[in-house]
């Protein structure tokens, strides 16, 4: 069994592929507000068919991992125990947090893009967008997340661009994948309601935006209480008294105007904008739709498209 650990000597970038046992690997550093750097590095290694084992030394950072190939591999724990072997399927991601440090052992063909984020990011997305701040990420392994994908295939022609024509670019993307990655598995530190029992405009703001961030998973208000930082009750109570209408209300009268957004704006279909937009299947949304707004989801789009 091999094992490789980090040299502090080396860049971010550097020293992840060491990791991994790959001497050189291509590798993109982006700035997309002030001070702190995201990396991203292309790792792309065959191991044999013995375990080979990464360990990642504690860091106060997250790493994302978007699988390129169906990769092979299972955790290893503090005390040595391995998880249930498995195969993470290409397209897929996990997110994890580098605090404690992690190790996974893997074995095959191995192919993806890391996104070293240190927590520094995070804290100056809060302070530019006026919005909480972020404690912590949740921890997500083997997860299908589309903008993601869509981030690491954006990425990928751009380790062999020039300079000058890549570098306009970077910011941009690594500014919209932190905020993405706030508001989907962004966790608040403890939150309190005012005396007056009502959320702070701060508070709903972040509420509203998880909700929207994740509204395709159900958006159950025990996840939404826990990654704001909230109890259940003081979520409910709050948001009723700051909105005048419950979350599960608030929630259904968004989907309504996100299916709106989407017929009018894209050509997707109805069982697509169903699936985006948190309903069960086609038909709830075709249900939902026509009680709520009076008319079939297809005869709004032909009357609303832009």
């Amino acid at each position: 069994m091999i094992e490789t650990h980090m040299s502090e000597a080396l860049t971010i970038s550097e020293r992840i592929a060491a990791c991994f046992g790959i001497n050189a690997a291509r590798a993109l550093a982006i700035r997309p507000l002030y001070k702190a750097k995201l990396a991203v590095v292309h790792l792309e290694h065959s191991y044999d068919s013995s375990e080979h084992t990464i360990v990642l030394p504690a860091d106060d950072a997250f790493l994302v991992m978007l699988y390129l190939v169906d990769v092979d591999h299972c955790d290893v724990l503090p005390d040595g125990a391995r998880t249930p072997r498995k195969t993470y399927s290409r397209g897929s991601m996990c997110l994890i947090s580098l605090r404690n440090g992690a190790a996974i052992s893997v074995r095959g063909r191995f192919e993806a893009l890391a996104f070293h984020i240190p927590s520094a990011l995070f804290v100056e997305l809060a302070e530019e967008a006026g919005e909480p701040r972020i404690d912590d990420l949740t921890t997500c392994r083997g997860i299908d997340d589309q903008v993601v994908r869509n981030i690491g295939a954006a990425l990928i022609p751009m380790f062999d661009m020039p300079d000058e024509v890549r570098d306009t670019l970077l910011s941009h993307i690594g500014l919209a994948l932190s905020a993405h990655l706030a508001h989907r598995y962004g966790r608040s530190p403890i939150q309190h309601l005012s005396g007056t029992g009502r959320l702070s405009p701060l508070q709903e703001k972040r509420i509203k935006a998880y909700i929207a961030a994740n509204l395709s998973g159900g958006t159950p208000v025990d996840k939404i209480a826990e990654a704001c930082g909230f109890s259940v009750d003081e979520l409910c109570s709050g948001f009723l008294n700051t909105t005048g209408q419950s979350v599960s209300e608030w929630i259904s009268s968004y989907r309504i105007s996100r299916a709106q957004s989407q017929l009018s704006r894209t050509g997707e279909t109805i069982a697509r904008i169903a699936e985006e937009c948190g309903f069960p299947d086609e038909n709830e949304l075709v249900a939902t739709f026509t009680r709520v707004v009076g008319v079939h989801p297809a005869a709004w789009r032909s009357s609303n498209r832009h």
